[in-house]
């Protein structure tokens, strides 16, 4: 499928059939999220896919049993990952030695990084959500380019989740659910959405972006 054609057919599904998705399916998704950018290469996502009915109960119920999640027959939780955030100015310097920035900029992002404000753990954890999602977009859109249903869930009791997944709070945390399946009846109607000019401004806040100028 195009990759436009992709985007512009995307819909969030939440409700699914009970067939079987195919592993190779699932393995396609988590191959588009790996290739996601994040921040200094940094790449603090991780992936577990539930697909035991015992797992994805357990996530169902961290997540106020939304019929989404009790219907499809996976459900990927995108985590955070903290520890591998912490080799982040590992990470920079390895993009410095490829090339792929310059000193100066490795200069400025050392700079930052050796800074240590009292919230550091709160703004490290954002970023790490940031960077998250890049990979889970990266993954529903996969999903829809193989048909598949997919839909974010970010409404979920998290400390509850943690445990039914024995995450270690150290290091991980969930992120986002993406209950995965094969879609349950017609396809939605397109949501509406704001055109380019109401979203997009040229130069200056408040000048609306007009399609087709230079």
């Amino acid at each position: 499928m195009d990759f436009f054609e992709t985007i512009r057919s995307r819909r969030s599904i939440r409700e699914f059939t009970d067939e079987r998705v195919d592993s190779k399916d699932i393995e396609t998704c988590l191959e588009a999220a790996r290739l996601a950018p994040s921040a200094t290469n940094s790449q603090p996502w991780r992936f577990l896919v539930a697909r035991s009915a015992e797992v994805r109960s357990a996530i169902a119920e961290a997540g106020y049993n939304q019929p989404c999640l009790r219907q499809a027959p996976v459900i990927t939780v995108l985590l955070g990952d903290r520890g591998v955030y912490k080799k982040r100015l590992r990470r920079a310097k390895e993009l410095a030695d490829l090339g792929a920035v310059s000193a100066e900029t490795l200069a400025t992002v050392e700079k930052r990084y050796g800074e240590k404000p009292e919230n550091a753990r709160e703004l490290n954890d954002i970023a790490i959500r940031m960077n998250c999602m890049l990979a889970g977009e990266h993954y529903v859109l996969a999903a829809a380019a193989l048909d598949l249903g997919c839909c974010w869930v970010q409404l979920f009791d998290a400390e509850k989740l943690s445990e039914a997944l024995y995450l270690d709070p150290k290091y991980n945390f969930p992120v986002a659910l993406l209950p995965t399946g094969h879609a349950k009846g017609a396809m939605p109607e397109r949501r509406p959405r704001y055109g380019i000019s109401d979203i997009a401004w040229k130069d200056e806040m408040g000048m609306p972006w007009v399609a087709g100028t230079a």
